[in-house]
């Protein structure tokens, strides 16, 4: 055994005895749960030989994983208008968006388009999770959606505005409370955006 129980002593089919490298932290083995576990299997070795037998980063598994997706097409699981949180995970360009939900618009082989209260992200399927929620709470929050992205677009708005927005961008949920309704009605008045 290796130092940090990173290495075990295996017999292969062969019967010959040969070294295993073992994952050491949750980054090495996050790339790998959208592949089935003989997939999983092949890219962890894939990466190992790639690290030169050593311990291989995070990076070089996804690079892996992103090789063995191409090949064998693994689908993307996500449907236009399905509500989903972003989960920024390694994607720099999701910093501070923990926890943000929004509507996919655009579903590619490998990623999904999706719009939040501020913006649009263009993601791998990795950094989203879906809500699961049927058809009419969908519906809801791509309505909600839409009310909080118009509010975003008003040039010169008060700084409350954005903090209602962000708020409610962070909560995953179907409805609002009786207190949220009213506060975004107020605010949608203010600025002539009263649904009718």
């Amino acid at each position: 055994m290796g130092t940090n129980n990173s290495q075990i002593k295996t017999q292969d089919e062969t019967g010959t005895i040969g070294s295993s490298i073992l994952p050491t932290s949750e980054r090495q083995v996050r790339p790998l749960v959208s592949l089935e576990p003989e997939q999983q299997r092949l890219a962890w070795q894939q990466a190992v030989e790639q690290a030169g037998g050593k311990i291989p980063s995070g990076r070089q598994v996804q690079d892996i994983v992103d090789i063995i997706r191409e090949r064998t097409k693994v689908p993307n699981p996500y449907h236009v208008g399905e509500v989903c949180i972003l989960l920024p995970k390694d994607n720099p360009e999701l910093k501070g968006k923990s926890g943000c939900w929004g509507v996919i618009t655009h579903v590619g082989d490998y990623s999904c388009t999706i719009e939040t209260w501020d913006t649009e992200y263009t993601v791998k399927i990795e950094h989203l999770k879906s809500l699961e929620l049927l058809d009419e709470d969908c519906q809801f929050m791509q309505q909600l959606c839409l009310r909080l992205r118009r509010l975003h677009q008003i040039e010169n708005r008060d700084s409350a505005v954005d903090w209602l927005c962000s708020g409610l961008g962070k909560q995953p949920k179907p409805y609002l409370s009786p207190l949220q309704s009213k506060l975004l009605d107020i605010v949608e008045q203010e600025y002539g955006l009263a649904l009718t």
